[in-house]
C-alpha cells in the first residue's frame, strides 16, 4: 500500500498535485487549526481524478513553534507507514514541513521503503492563489 504524507497549509494546490502524481492508497495529512478547513476541497478535486484513498488529519496545535509536538507525532505517524510511503515535504509552515521531514528520517532509519519528494509549481504566487487546481511538478529530492 502506498502511503502519502504530506503537510498542508494555507494553500491547498500543493496536497492535490501531491495526491495526483503519488497514487496513493492512504494519505496522512499533517495541518494547523487554521488550515483545517482547506483539506477537502484539496481532497474533493482529487478524488474526482483518483478516487480510491482513505485520510487522515492530524493537528498540530503550534504550527509556528511546535516542533517537539511535530517530531513526536512523527514517530507515532511512522509506526503506521505502509510499504511503499512517499513524504511531501512541500507545503505549510516550517514545523509542518519538519514534521513530514521527521516522518522520512524514521523511516529510512528503520530501513523502510521512503521516497522524498516536493511538489514544484512555477507559477507566481498571484496565479497560484486564483488557480490552485492547477496540478504541479513532483522532483524526488534524493537521500543524503
Amino acid at each position: 500500500m502506498t502511503v502519502l504524507f504530506s503537510p498542508l497549509g494555507m494553500t491547498y494546490g500543493t496536497l492535490y498535485s501531491a495526491i495526483l502524481l503519488a497514487r496513493p492508497q492512504r494519505v496522512v495529512v499533517v495541518t494547523s487549526p487554521q488550515a483545517t478547513h482547506l483539506l477537502h476541497p484539496a481532497v474533493d478535486a482529487a478524488r474526482f481524478y483518483h478516487s480510491p484513498f482513505t485520510v487522515e488529519t492530524h493537528v498540530l496545535g503550534d504550527p509556528f513553534a511546535g516542533f517537539r509536538e511535530g517530531r513526536v507525532l512523527a514517530r507515532k505517524l511512522a509506526a503506521r507507514a505502509g510499504d511503499n510511503n512517499v513524504v511531501n515535504l512541500t507545503g505549510g509552515t516550517t514545523v509542518l514541513q519538519d514534521c513530514a521531514r521527521s516522518i522520512a528520517d524514521i523511516l529510512r532509519a528503520e530501513d523502510k521503503s521512503v521516497r522524498e519528494v516536493a511538489v514544484v509549481d512555477g507559477r507566481d504566487s498571484d496565479e497560484q492563489a486564483r488557480h490552485p487546481l492547477a496540478l504541479g511538478q513532483l522532483v524526488e529530492v534524493p537521500p543524503l
